[in-house]
């Protein structure tokens, strides 16, 4: 289906007739004012199907003349009256467009305005409307009708209830005005009061308005007339609502009554009476039981509350008390700082340390603990390692606000490093000789001399790579001379180290068949070698040599030593890469044959 008819949605060339009605229905979704480019396109193809339809009405084929017979013996004659033939006359703009077949929609339309028929447009729009919105009243209509039926319904029913319930209370009034005014007894006002005739109409607010009227005009109503309506209206819990209020004032029942009632109506008394004997035991030693962890639970958290109170003032107390003692014992100035039992001296707040109460101060005991010491010398150190420029490493710490390492490693070079062992050696000596160093407790009493305690307690490691060859507790005191001994060992102690870790002297000499010894320093090239030699158990001659430099371990025969004179010839043989623990990785250079 091609254009233009399919636009229209017809499915070929069709009549004038069908043309408009294709047309008039698909104008009712196409207003020109809604889709004006759909409209364009829509009346184009109108227009264009309409002209190719109007110009195949003259070809269609009708009735032919009848030709006139002649006789056979005439023979073939012309037909009367017949024209001569003439050539045509050819429209050949006209042919050409019925040879090209049917027309594609222009792709951009032409300036001029088209030809609408507007008038007939909305009058069929308008038609349609009117009819929908005539489809729509009607509908409507018969909703509202079925509305209002049920309005009418709803309004008869509640005025008939009105007036029954009108006439219930009337009833249920004059009721009460007779029984009063006849002095009827009390077992006709219960009898009343249990009757339908008040049941009904107790809650309604006209009647009530009745029963406030009536008892206020007759103060004088017996007590036990009063308490059987306070009855009928507890029955339904009426005492919860606003609306009784002036009712229950009215009624004037003695508070011992309502609680008397209250009781009476209480659902767990009344189980309670109901239950067997063996049930109210059972439930008495559970409530018992029940009741003493409740004591003991709020017992605890009684005496938890008072241990913390307690706690918070020996605290605030404390804060008072140790910069006095503090102050008395090291000679200066110091702040409560951060919490309870941090605290720092005046002349360097950032320098914190931890003190807290223990026993009581006497001449011989402070009356508490500190590690004030064990901070100084922490931070001498740490001044000592960023000064020279030394890797210092802190253990046995748990990095709290004031606390301080019970451990410390320094990390040397494993040359070149003496003058710095000596200075940490003379720095230690120095800060045991300090006043802070050791506190005396009591003063000379007879002569008597100084009561000290020694309070700081740590240990110094000399390290290389973490492996430790030098250990000096505070206890002990720092050896410098030991100090230097070992650490002019450690370059051939780090090179063993290596050798045992990577089975290289089990693979050279044999396992469990050599000793390692250590040798002097080997000069090379202006680089200096720690030397350590693999000997023969049996024989106890040297059979490989081993040159540590940084990280770099050079493996040689030792018949093959006499042959080195430079660095180059160290770099020969076969190389491997050992990863080791701690120092992480090794170069070997290794010319030991077989290996």
């Amino acid at each position: 289906m091609s254009w233009p008819w399919s636009e229209l949605g017809l499915s070929g060339p069709a009549a004038l007739p069908e043309i408009r009605s294709a047309y008039a229905q698909r104008l009712k979704a196409t207003h020109p004012e809604e889709d004006p480019e759909g409209f364009q396109r829509l009346h184009t193809a109108y227009q264009e199907a309409s002209r190719q339809a109007r110009r195949r009405a003259p070809e269609e084929p009708g009735p032919s003349p009848k030709a006139p017979q002649s006789s056979a013996q005439e023979g073939p004659q012309k037909l009367p009256g017949k024209p001569e033939p003439k050539d045509p006359e050819w429209d050949y703009e006209e042919l050409l467009k019925n040879q090209e077949g049917p027309q594609k929609p222009p792709e951009k339309p032409e300036a001029k305005d088209p030809e609408w028929d507007f008038e007939r447009l909305f009058a069929e729009g308008e038609e349609e409307a009117q009819a929908a919105r005539r489809r729509r009243l009607e509908e409507l209509r018969e909703k509202n009708r079925s509305r209002c039926q049920q309005r009418e319904w709803e309004q008869r029913k509640r005025a008939a209830d009105e007036e029954e319930s009108w006439a219930a209370v009337m009833a249920a009034s004059h009721a009460l005005e007779l029984l009063h005014t006849s002095g009827a007894p009390l077992s006709q006002w219960r009898k009343f009061l249990g009757d339908p005739v008040f049941l009904n109409v107790r809650a309604n607010l006209d009647f009530l308005f009745a029963l406030e009227d009536f008892l206020e005009q007759r103060p004088g109503l017996p007590l036990e007339i009063r308490r059987a309506l306070y009855l009928a209206y507890e029955d339904c819990n009426a005492s919860r609502y606003p609306v009784y209020r002036r009712l229950y004032k009215l009624l004037d029942i003695p508070r011992q009554d309502q609680r008397r009632t209250a009781r009476a109506k209480s659902g767990w008394r009344n189980a309670w009476r109901n239950y067997p004997p063996w049930r109210k035991a059972v439930l008495s030693v559970c409530f018992t039981i029940l009741a003493v962890f409740v004591f003991v639970g709020l017992s605890a958290s009684l005496r938890t509350a008072y241990q913390d109170y307690a706690g918070r003032q020996t605290a605030k107390r404390w804060a008072e008390t140790a910069p006095q003692w503090l102050e008395e014992d090291y000679g200066e100035p110091f702040l409560h700082a951060v919490s309870g039992d941090i605290f720092a001296p005046a002349a360097d707040p950032g320098l914190y340390f931890r003190a807290s109460p223990c026993g009581e101060r006497s001449d011989r005991w402070p009356g508490y603990q500190t590690n004030y010491p064990c901070v100084l010398v922490k931070r001498a150190l740490e001044d000592f390692a960023e000064e020279r420029e030394l890797d210092l490493e802190l253990a046995s710490y748990s990095h709290d606000i004031g606390s301080a390492p019970g451990a410390y490693l320094l990390n040397l070079p494993l040359l070149g490093a003496e003058q710095d062992v000596a200075a940490l050696g003379a720095l230690l000596e120095g800060l045991s000789q300090q006043d802070w160093y050791q506190v005396p407790l009591s003063g000379p009493q007879d002569g008597a001399e100084y009561q000290v305690q020694a309070p700081v307690t740590y240990t110094v490691y000399l390290c290389h790579k973490g492996l430790a060859f030098y250990e000096a507790p505070s206890q002990e005191g720092f050896d410098t001379e030991e100090a230097l001994s070992l650490y002019a060992q450690a370059g051939p102690a780090f090179c063993r180290y290596i050798l045992d870790q990577s089975g290289l002297a089990d693979q050279h000499l044999g396992e469990g068949a050599y000793v390692l010894q250590d040798q002097e320093l080997v000069e090379l090239g202006g680089e200096t070698f720690f030397q350590v030699s693999g000997v023969d158990k049996a024989s106890g001659q040297p059979r490989v040599q081993y040159l540590l430099s940084g990280g770099m371990l050079f493996c040689l025969p030792r018949e093959r030593m006499e042959e080195i004179h430079s660095i180059t010839d160290l770099y020969r043989g076969g190389v491997q890469h050992l990863q080791l623990d701690k120092i992480g990785l090794v170069i070997v250079m290794d010319q030991v044959p077989g290996a």
